[in-house]
């Protein structure tokens, strides 16, 4: 059974995207790309595994023209049966010295091991292709620039094959050439010759004898003259003028720092509409596109420009991955694959390269992905499985089993989205998760939580209640509480809220939204509290009533920003500002101003007049939010048009999802023009379900 959640647009906005490269059969790819996923593992071991007990470059380069015969033959650069064929040839050349010296290093039997697994993979494919008739090669498509979704292009080059790095042999040591032999004298005169021809070959004191071969260095002449000082406004030295190809990199270089600069600024901060982001998507895809544009030169340069990065920054994960999955071509996927393979366990760096995934228009993205799920690497399983179930990809037996995994980031990944889809076995999955055993992680704990919200789960309401309580993942619990719980819920959560205020529970209480809420937490401000319950206990406010008593407030300088010390006085006159010498006495700068942001008042006089002047009329039994009765609508209106951040209109999608019991595929990490797209398909289903205003009221999801 396959999930397409619609309304799915593929990114790119092309109909038609072939799922495997024109004139392959689909079959034929699974052996390949398993093949690919073994030799992968291989050359990863020989990288970090194995011990240089042998010389390693030569199966090192034989496994790097492996990668390329494969990539030929995924991506038709060259007739696809020879390549599969060229492939097997360079693992069985790699082979050889790694089986030789398989008893000197365990990690080396373990890489033959991984090559003869690939190389039978590669005969399997080689079977398949064999029986299928040979496809002539197709021209690319033009390239066609992009607008508000990245296109996939089709660029003719050679394929990306990033190097393996293994410790390079010794240099060989340079030895003198030994002198001709001095025949044995027989006399006292030939004896004293051989002794004059000795001392004459002999070298001086401290000298380094010559080697073989090395050319004595050309005598020095005299230094030029000191050049003389060249006239005002032009340069002493004048750099040598680049290549070709060096200008191209360096243009490749800036694009591709722009796509990682963009990639990282893409989410609005609070108060910013999430359809301003369009401008700086735009920029992003225009980057994309002169990288395009290059062609080979910038695609060859590109992995260079994350394998030699000094820092594993996750910006440069994303931005491998944006561009690379712009492109056609499994040797493009790959290549942002071994950077990913090459963190070293960096959460954040895969979670970022996953985060690009989600957005790239590549036609072997699903093909790739189901590769990684079965990497021994659990935190890569996890975004595998999260891009394939993000992009509407993943079917209901790959999330079961992904949910079933041992790994808990995995299972917890699995977890989420099965809970946007309920399936028969969701219930005793979510049972496994909080099981003693596995409860303890609480990524997998609040990934059950969630489930249990989306999906209706009958002890949904109890077991939030009770998680609300502890002291880790309380909040979490009660705001899941909040989206998904009914009248009841919503009075227990503001009950605590007052008896014991923390500042999780107030903002649940705010999402709870009822009525009857308001008088306390506008008693709350009145409390001597700290300042970050009270600034809670005002957004809480303003979510329910949609006052817009916001006002605008000195961001103070956090805790790690310490003032410069004073210079010491030494008795000399001290060094006066710059500002000082070029401004007029009488019209010097003003101090510079403090940086202030927009938030919602903690002044409890002026919510209390707004309590009483504004909303006497409600029904303090109802739910309220931004000042409407509670519908659907109004939790659509605010997803489309609030002042929220990012992380709060996930929220809105939870409750969107929980309240009207359907599904449509939406996360403010997408595209503006998806964004709109999605929320327009909400658009009927959140009026269909508007029914009772001001209630808790939700329909019934099918939870197994």
């Amino acid at each position: 059974m396959s999930f397409t959640y619609l309304p799915f647009v593929a990114p790119g906005g092309q109909e038609g995207q072939p799922s495997a490269p024109a004139g392959m059969a689909p079959p034929a790819l699974d052996p390949l790309e398993r093949g690919h996923a073994a030799l992968r593992r291989a050359a990863r071991a020989l990288e970090h595994d194995v011990e240089p007990v042998i010389d390693l470059t030569g199966p090192a380069r034989a496994l790097e023209r492996a990668f390329g015969a494969i990539y030929d033959a995924f991506d038709g650069r060259a007739d696809r049966l020879a390549a599969v064929r060229a492939a097997m040839v360079e693992i069985d050349s790699a082979a050889i010295p790694i089986g030789n010296a398989a008893g000197l290093d365990a990690g080396l039997a373990t890489v033959g091991g991984l090559l003869r697994d690939a190389r039978g993979w590669l005969e399997r494919a080689e079977a398949r292709l064999a029986a299928a008739p040979p496809a002539p090669p197709l021209d690319p498509p033009p390239i066609l620039a992009s607008r508000d979704r990245p296109r996939l292009h089709a660029v003719a080059r050679a394929s990306l094959v990033t190097r393996l790095k293994v410790p390079e042999p010794p240099p060989a040591e340079l030895v003198a050439k030994p002198p001709p032999p001095i025949p044995r004298p027989t006399t006292f005169e030939e004896l004293k010759a051989a002794v004059a021809a000795l001392k004459q070959r002999a070298p001086a004191p401290g000298a380094i004898p010559a080697a073989a071969g090395a050319q004595p260095l050309a005598p020095r002449g005299d230094e030029p003259a000191a050049r003389p000082a060249p006239p005002p406004g032009f340069a002493r030295e004048i750099g040598a003028a680049i290549d070709d190809v060096a200008f191209l990199r360096a243009r490749t270089r800036e694009c591709f720092e722009e796509v990682a600069m963009v990639g990282m600024q893409r989410a609005p901060l609070l108060g910013d509409p999430f359809r301003g982001a369009l401008v700086l998507e735009r920029r992003m895809l225009a980057a994309i596109d002169v990288i395009a544009a290059i062609g080979a030169p910038a695609l060859e340069h590109l992995p260079r420009l994350v394998a030699e990065a000094p820092v594993k920054d996750p910006s440069l994960a994303f931005a491998s991955a944006m561009v690379l999955g712009c492109f056609a071509g499994r040797d493009a996927l790959a290549a942002a694959e071994h950077a990913l393979l090459r963190s070293e366990r960096d959460r954040a760096f895969i979670d970022e390269l996953g985060a690009a995934l989600k957005l790239v228009p590549h036609e072997l993205l699903p093909l790739a992905l189901r590769s990684l799920l079965r990497e021994p690497e659990p935190l890569v399983r996890a975004m595998a499985i999260d891009v394939l179930a993000y992009r509407g990809l993943a079917t209901e037996d790959e999330l079961i089993a992904a949910a079933s995994d041992e790994a808990a980031p995995v299972a917890a990944r699995a977890l989420y989205h099965l809970g946007c889809a309920p399936s028969q076995r969701l219930p005793e999955l979510i049972q496994r998760a909080l099981a003693p055993s596995a409860a303890a992680d609480p990524e997998l704990r609040e990934a059950a939580w969630t489930a249990m919200a989306l999906s209706d789960h009958p002890h949904a309401s109890i077991t939030l209640r009770a998680a609300m309580e502890a002291p880790e993942g309380g909040d979490a619990a009660a705001l899941l509480l909040a989206l998904a719980g009914d009248e009841a819920d919503a009075r227990h959560l503001v009950a605590r809220a007052f008896e014991a205020p923390r500042r999780g529970l107030i903002v649940a209480a705010g999402w709870a939204g009822a009525a009857s809420s308001v008088p306390l937490l506008i008693d709350l401000l009145e409390r001597d509290g700290d300042k970050a319950m009270k600034l809670a206990a005002a957004y809480a406010l303003e979510r329910i009533t949609g006052a817009d008593l916001w006002e605008e407030v000195a961001v103070e300088d956090e805790e790690i920003v310490v003032a410069e010390p004073p210079d010491p006085d030494v008795g000399e006159p001290r060094e006066v500002k710059l500002a000082q010498i070029v401004s007029d006495p009488r019209d010097l700068p003003a101090a510079p101003a403090p940086e202030l942001v927009e938030q919602p008042t903690v002044d409890a006089a002026r919510w209390r007049a707004f309590w009483i002047e504004r909303c006497q009329g409600w029904d303090m039994g109802a739910r309220y939010r931004r000042g409407l009765p509670y519908t659907p609508d109004v939790v659509l209106d605010e997803l489309d048009a609030g002042r929220v951040t990012p992380g709060e209109r996930r929220s809105l999608q939870r409750e969107l999802i929980a309240r009207t019991g359907n599904f449509v595929r939406f996360d403010p990490h997408d595209f503006v023009v998806d964004q709109e797209e999605a929320i327009a398909a909400w658009r009927p289903i959140a009026s269909r379900a508007s029914g009772a205003p001001g209630r808790w009221t939700r329909p019934r999801r099918r939870a197994g």
